[in-house]
């Protein structure tokens, strides 16, 4: 059969319709990789240099790969916990891989923390802040130390601490486990002539845990004593 040019014009249109439109399919059929990566729980914000629990979890077609975490390191625990610890800065990227079967690795998960640093508690005794005055029997009944921050409602708690005690020619430094003065203390204190010389208390080193079990070193404080007296009733 002899085809015109008319005809010849129509078949080569024909003919680079079905190119084109092979060619689109063929870029359809190539498929992008397909991965799912869970971190919980879910946070927006992690402290400074306290340890951050988190559970991983990768579904896809490959292996899960490295990660880091930028501004800080990972530290796995097992096969799916692991560890954030931020160290510096205001912020840490968590850069997640996985693991293609040539070997190679891409980014699977990225997600930024904003990093904050916890506020400092401050010990009080009985409730009594640093350089204040406290009575002598109420340190005598109660002598407790108990750690708070100011702005948050984190708990805190007292450990162990060093207490010295001066008053006069009396000087002397006991320590004690706990955040209970000890009998020990107390007897001390009692033997103190605050009427004529004063006296005060200072606590040092002491020690105690915060949110997540992180062990704490509070600062230092110290209170004055003055004498009590004894109030009775029907007076």
């Amino acid at each position: 059969m002899i085809l015109s040019k008319r005809n010849y014009f129509f078949l080569f249109v024909f003919l680079g319709s079905v190119i084109q439109a092979n060619a689109q399919l063929d870029t359809f059929i190539v498929k992008s990789l397909h991965s799912n990566v869970s971190v919980l729980p879910v946070k927006s914000f992690l402290f400074l240099k306290e340890d951050n629990l988190f559970k991983i979890k990768y579904v896809g077609k490959n292996k899960l790969g490295r990660m880091e975490l930028r501004g800080g390191v990972i530290d796995k625990k097992n096969d799916s916990i692991y560890n954030f610890k931020a160290q510096t800065g205001v912020s840490a990227i968590l850069v997640i891989y996985e693991k293609l079967k040539n070997g190679n690795e891409i980014i699977a998960f990225t997600y930024t923390y904003k990093l904050f640093g916890r506020e400092m508690p401050h010990v009080r005794l009985d409730g009594i802040p640093n350089d204040s005055v406290i009575g002598v029997l109420t340190v005598i009944a109660l002598g407790k130390l108990r750690a708070q921050a100011k702005y948050n409602k984190d708990i805190y708690t007292v450990t162990s601490f060093k207490l010295y005690v001066g008053s006069g020619n009396l000087f002397d430094t006991l320590s004690t486990k706990g955040n209970q003065l000890s009998l020990d203390m107390k007897r001390l204190i009692n033997k103190i002539d605050v009427k004529t010389y004063g006296g005060a208390l200072m606590f040092e080193e002491i020690k105690g845990l915060g949110p997540g079990g992180v062990e704490i070193t509070f600062p230092p404080f110290k209170v004055f004593l003055m004498e009590e007296k004894i109030r009775g009733f029907g007076f």
